[in-house]
């Protein structure tokens, strides 16, 4: 049984179909914001050619809202900010500039800015067009300022897979299933009133599924009926003196996880994570964690200890990439003595992927379309579940590798259609007996919904 598994959900940041990867969908956020708020936009061009155009066509309104549109899209929000500025220098009763700058000072976090401008608008003549839209950006700046934040997010929909087992010379077994799946992910978030800015978070999700394994690796395969739960509360800590973007979160955690066949998993640890962004588009974390599992069921490994590191860049304007690191050494004692010698054994593995995330299309009232394609491997040193049922215990390797291509079509603010398709290969070899020897190959396409609670 792999420790390392689901490269395609791994790929995937907190809340299961996330439009891009880490910051660059605070960035999305904020030019898909400004399109909406700004009347005027020109077709889009680069940042560059939008720089000379304010330059060269000073004064034009046309030239000052599609320098702000890529400005934002260029990570610029200094310079798109200093440009709504100048506009309401000129005219400070424009709504829809006053509007655009609320919302890039609340992206950005400055939510007291946010809430006097956002004011500012709601005593200009003909705020009431905007009405509707001045209460929704009130609520999340009000939430903020309140001191917490609160998220919650329910996804469903369906995929369909196959799955291949092969054993030299010959195909084992073969299998295919359509496969409903429902998760939920929600949390808060309690912002401390220190000058680190430091948090309290508490946070769980819940996943549902129908998958196909080879449950007790022998060859043939299983469909059970899979699902994940996962608690966990963290206290971040700001670190300003060294880095002003540098934080420490130490979290506990508790995880419960079946595998099929009346295994199940149950873990509960901590684990200390080190962040920092070395731009606004930009985030390193290296994380080590230790974890204990001796109230699972028909799973032998007793303690754990996890680490890795992940990062993410926006590359270029509406492209970014990230990539991560990840290993685990795992102790535990088997059923069975191994032929060697004693039942203690210690597994090892480490992860690695990255992929690309692109916005394929930003449509007229802001609503983006972003796909993301990735890749991902894994090496372990695991402990071969089918050589128990010989009545001895037995070390194998597994390499699994997986790619996929995914889309994500927000239909309207807070509902998006997420569906794409996978393709991987799991391979287990150097066991005890080489007829034991097998690989599997898997491939996948599914569509869902996720809705935003806020």
């Amino acid at each position: 049984m792999t420790q390392i598994q689901g490269l395609h959900d791994g790929m995937k940041r907190s809340g299961g179909y996330r439009c891009l990867i880490g910051r660059e969908a605070i960035a999305l956020a904020a030019v898909a914001t400004v399109l909406a708020a700004v009347p005027a936009k020109a077709d889009s061009i680069s940042y560059g050619d939008a720089f000379e155009r304010r330059v060269s066509d000073a004064g034009s309104r046309g030239a000052l809202d599609t320098f702000v549109t890529e400005a934002a899209k260029a990570g610029q929000y200094d310079q798109a900010l200093s440009t709504l500025e100048e506009i309401l220098l000129g005219n400070p009763n424009d709504l829809h500039a006053r509007l655009a700058l609320a919302r890039i000072y609340f992206q950005i976090g400055s939510y007291d800015l946010a809430a006097a401008h956002l004011d500012q608008a709601a005593m200009t003549a003909g705020f009431a067009q905007f009405e509707r839209e001045i209460a929704a950006l009130r609520a999340r700046i009000d939430r903020a300022l309140a001191g917490y934040q609160t998220h919650l997010t329910l996804s469903a929909g369906g995929a369909y897979e196959s799955t291949g087992v092969n054993q030299p010379p010959f195909k084992a077994d073969g299998k295919a299933l359509f496969s409903p799946y429902a998760m939920i992910d929600g949390g808060v978030i309690f912002h401390l009133d220190t000058a680190s800015r430091d948090e309290v978070r508490l946070g769980g999700s819940a996943k549902y599924d129908v998958s196909i394994s080879d449950t007790d690796e022998n060859g043939v395969l299983d469909d059970f009926r899979h699902y994940m739960l996962r608690g966990e509360a963290t206290y971040s800590k700001g670190l300003p003196d060294i880095i002003d973007t540098l934080r420490f979160d130490l979290s506990g955690y508790g995880l419960a996880e079946n595998h099929g066949g009346g295994r199940e998993m149950q873990e509960i640890g901590a684990e200390a994570a080190l962040s920092v962004q070395p731009t606004v588009e930009s985030r390193l974390t290296a994380h080590v964690g230790y974890g204990w599992l001796g109230n699972s069921q028909d799973i032998y490994g007793e303690t754990r200890v996890r680490y890795g590191l992940n990062g993410d860049v926006r590359i270029a304007p509406g492209l970014a990439l990230g990539a991560f690191v990840s290993g685990y050494q795992e102790w535990g004692t088997a059923p069975f003595i191994f032929a060697s010698g004693p039942a203690a054994y210690t597994s090892h593995g480490i992860e690695t992927g990255a992929s690309v995330a692109h916005l394929l299309h930003v449509f007229e009232d802001g609503r983006s379309w972003v796909y993301e394609v990735g890749a991902g491997y894994s090496h372990e040193r695991i402990l071969d579940y089918g050589s128990l049922s010989g009545g001895v215990a037995a070390m194998a390797n597994r390499d699994r590798w997986e790619i996929f291509w995914n889309h994500t079509v927000q239909i309207v603010t807070r509902t998006e259609l997420d569906f794409g398709v996978s393709y991987g290969e799991d391979r287990i070899s150097g066991t005890s007996l080489s007829s034991r020897d097998r690989k599997s190959d898997f491939w996948s396409v599914k569509a869902g919904l996720t809705y935003r609670f806020n």
